[in-house]
């Protein structure tokens, strides 16, 4: 039997997915739970400050926001990565970016820089299928379970160059296994590359960094490497902190 908890988790989940507020018959659709049900969680989330509500429906309240900024300043590879990314942006001026995996899912948390009005693949906190991101790629590459996860589930197109062949997909896993940099060129979103490279801490690949430039600036034999650098860098620092912590 599902808890208030999950329940809680569910409809807030829900409500993340949608860019403007719902009502609760509509959260109740989406969830699959009863609209009685909804109706009492949703007024106990909105009591904690985690949902608003108003004349057009309900969505994600404030109090989520805030707990999430506590959250990434908590994260060690968050508060540890922000330095090498700042540094990484100067060399680059393009777009520097910390993912990890959330299932098969990418899911970014933070972002450094911008050049003009470049757009980006995803908001902070949102996910993109794994197998269509250069960080996506980067992590997935060293984790057989997890390439085998998201082959299952299916492969999803987000563009016409989205890899949705596992055969096509395990080459460049492969490839990236062997260089330590995964390569995107137009998989999440049309008109950006991106070039990531995964952060081990003890031989565990956590996260990934990643720079994302407009494709008709891309050169990766030239980002490639930097980023390389950057995650090796970050990578050595944050298994030192580790060792010397246990």
């Amino acid at each position: 039997m599902a808890t208030s908890l999950s329940k809680g988790l569910t409809i807030l989940a829900a409500l993340a997915d949608v860019s403007e507020p719902v009502s609760l018959r509509d959260v109740a659709r989406s969830t699959g739970l009863p609209k009685s049900t909804v109706h009492r969680v949703v007024t106990e989330l909105r009591d904690a400050g985690l949902v608003e509500s108003s004349a057009d429906g309900h969505s994600l309240g404030l109090r989520l926001f805030e707990l999430g900024g506590t959250a990434l300043r908590q994260n060690q590879i968050v508060t540890a990565a922000r330095p090498f990314m700042e540094e990484l942006y100067e060399r680059t001026r393009h777009v520097i970016q910390l993912g990890i995996l959330q299932g098969t899912d990418v899911m970014y948390l933070v972002r450094v820089g911008r050049q003009g009005h470049q757009l980006v693949a995803s908001h902070i906190g949102g996910r993109i299928p794994a197998t269509c991101t250069a960080v996506g790629k980067a992590i997935l590459a060293f984790d057989e379970v997890l390439i085998e996860a998201a082959i299952v589930e299916g492969l999803t197109r987000r563009t016409r160059y989205s890899m949705t062949d596992p055969v096509q997909l395990r080459a460049s896993l492969a490839e990236t296994r062997r260089t330590g940099i995964a390569v995107e060129l137009e998989e999440a979103r049309a008109g950006l590359a991106c070039v990531a490279s995964p952060i081990v801490v003890n031989g565990h690949v956590r996260a990934a960094l990643s720079v994302t430039i407009p494709v008709n600036s891309f050169e990766p034999k030239t980002t490639g490497p930097s980023v390389r650098m950057a995650a090796v860098r970050l990578s050595r620092m944050l298994s030192a902190n580790r060792a010397t912590a246990s």
